[in-house]
């Protein structure tokens, strides 16, 4: 969904905004700040993204927590939600791992993975998706003629898909899942999402990729601005990719100067630390090598 502006998006600029206004505002009390905010970013008695208007402010108290670099707390748990702020509230504070973090009862529980008949099924004659299953999971609808899988029987090999003439067949695959490229992402017992932190390299593509806002990363934006008003130097590194980032009037110039009016003392391009690792490695490896290393290696 890279690209889109969503109510994801929206939600996500909402509660970075507000955790921005907290760390400038430095005379109001961020703890009863905290247990405020979902009510002024969710107002009402309705629902604005989903049906139940609790659930809502309950997702945006967990997105604010992790916003503020606090660790996830599962629907089980009772704390107010400013549980711990003191922790967070210190310019110096590392957010505790992981990075990524599913909220669970966010969650939709998407299948990891189904073949499903669309209404765009014609009944055909020919039903070339019934002689191409290895394991007879298709099964015929006597009274409207249209195509029928036994999910029981059903490996998701999608051969019957990759034949239909009507594209009426698809497979389904749990979005987060299919995006992420470690192989990290399955099933709890209950059906919700599940990351597995020893394979996650904390990319943050099942973040972008899931539909229901339901995978947030922490932030460290509270600590930075807290950290720049303490009079520290905070340097701000940025990645390269940034000139795709705020199209071709946001030049480097305009960028630097921008980070530096926020309060930066200066701004590097985060390649200058490649430079540094190269320049060092140079010298390791005329020190060393073959005197005392056979070989040197680097990623």
């Amino acid at each position: 969904m890279r690209g889109v502006e969503t109510r994801i998006q929206e939600i996500r600029h909402k509660i970075f905004t507000e955790v921005a206004r907290m760390a400038y505002h430095t005379e109001w009390p961020v703890k009863d700040r905290m247990e405020a905010l979902p009510y002024k970013i969710i107002p009402g008695e309705k629902g604005n993204f989903r049906n139940d208007v609790f659930l809502e402010r309950a997702i945006v108290g967990e997105r604010l927590r992790l916003a503020m670099g606090l660790p996830y707390r599962s629907a089980a748990e009772h704390s107010p939600i400013s549980d711990g702020i003191e922790a967070a509230d210190k310019d110096e504070t590392y957010y505790t791992p992981p990075l990524i973090n599913v909220i669970k009862f966010a969650c939709n529980a998407c299948p990891e993975k189904r073949v499903h008949v669309t209404d765009g099924c014609q009944g055909c004659l020919a039903h070339p998706c019934m002689e191409v299953c290895p394991k007879d999971a298709i099964l015929l609808d006597r009274t409207t003629g249209k195509s029928v899988i036994d999910q029981e029987k059903c490996i998701k090999c999608g051969r019957c898909a990759s034949v239909c003439s009507y594209n009426a067949i698809i497979v389904q695959e749990r979005p987060c899942a299919k995006a992420c490229g470690m192989d990290a992402i399955s099933s709890d017992e209950n059906g919700k999402a599940n990351i597995d932190y020893d394979k996650c390299v904390s990319c943050g593509q099942c973040l972008v990729n899931c539909p229901f806002g339901a995978i947030a990363d922490k932030s460290q934006i509270f600590q930075t601005i807290r950290a720049i008003q303490s009079g520290e130097k905070v340097y701000a590194a940025v990645a390269p990719a940034f000139v795709g980032q705020f199209g071709p009037k946001v030049t480097p110039g305009k960028l630097r100067a921008a980070m530096k009016a926020l309060g930066f003392a200066d701004v590097f391009e985060v390649a200058i630390g490649a430079d540094l690792c190269a320049k060092q490695e140079a010298e390791d490896f005329l020190k060393e090598v073959p005197d005392e290393l056979p070989f040197m290696a680097t990623s």
